[in-house]
């Protein structure tokens, strides 16, 4: 038998070990710019700051978006900026849990491959009373949004992939005031969305559905005051700024691809130190 077919025979023996065993293929690392190509995103939030960053770098990664919100003005405003053949709008509200099964069958007709591959849970509510002074109806809407909704579309979104065979990904935006003394509904929320990403990571996994959180400190957005052209700078946590939006987003690239298919339950803290190092 001569080498060429030895080789021949090697690769058939290899196949053929494959589809008995299933054994998974290597991944192979692409380019920034296309970890993401192919891809369809449904984004929450995804006309506010982090949001709307995300989207902007999963574009820019070859992915295609729908950025859902409660504005059209403001969603309207981002699909101009975004560009309309890779952007899409979808008039959401968090707080409306019936509405969410329809709201995804009209989110897949938004791009002609009628799917979604990645779920982003970035609509959030902060509440600035202070403990001793907050009311019922400030506790409700920041749960609502930041956990109830969260759950719920995560619910709706999944069974959608597990029920067309998906592998997808979701991705929560959590934040540093998950890791600090919980005493506010918004730092409850972020403690709920933790413990959620964990337990929605275990349910899924076996879906091959990958489900982690990145979480912020302070950002640069309008949630906190901040608008373009400000300084990033902030003596209230040990780096001393502000993060970038956009810094937020190209992680969030890294964590919906498929590089991160073996990182599963899992929060990525980008905070500056606060939390992480230092509780203030």
């Amino acid at each position: 038998m001569g080498l060429g077919s030895k080789i021949k025979g090697f690769i058939r023996f290899c196949e053929d070990q494959k589809k008995e065993k299933n054994i998974q293929p290597v991944y192979i690392t692409k380019q920034t710019s296309e970890l993401l190509k192919g891809k369809v995103a449904l984004i929450t939030g995804g006309s506010g700051g982090i949001g709307y960053a995300i989207a902007e770098a999963f574009i820019s990664a070859g992915c295609n978006v729908i950025i859902a919100g409660t504005s059209d003005s403001k969603l309207d405003l981002c699909i101009q900026k975004l560009g309309k053949n890779n952007a899409k709008s979808l008039k959401i509200d968090m707080t409306d849990v019936a509405s969410f099964e329809s709201k995804v069958q009209e989110a897949l007709t938004k791009f002609d491959e009628s799917r979604i591959d990645i779920l982003v849970n970035s609509a959030g509510v902060h509440g600035n009373q202070e403990f001793g002074e907050v009311t019922e109806d400030t506790y409700d809407n920041v749960l609502d949004v930041n956990l109830k909704g969260l759950f719920f579309i995560t619910q709706t979104v999944s069974n959608y992939m597990k029920n067309n065979g998906i592998k997808g990904h979701i991705l929560n935006v959590s934040s540093a005031a998950s890791l600090k003394p919980c005493w506010t509904p918004y730092e409850l929320s972020k403690w709920g969305v933790r413990g959620f990403t964990l337990g929605a990571a275990d349910e899924l996994i076996q879906y091959g559905i990958v489900v982690n959180a990145i979480a912020p400190g302070p950002v640069a957005t309008n949630m906190l005051g901040r608008k373009e052209g400000d300084t990033l700078y902030t003596e209230c946590i040990p780096a001393e700024r502000f993060a970038d939006p956009v810094e937020i987003g190209q992680m969030a690239v890294m964590l919906a691809s498929d590089m991160c298919n073996l990182v599963i339950g899992d929060t990525l803290y980008i905070t500056g130190g606060s939390g992480t190092i230092k509780y203030r």
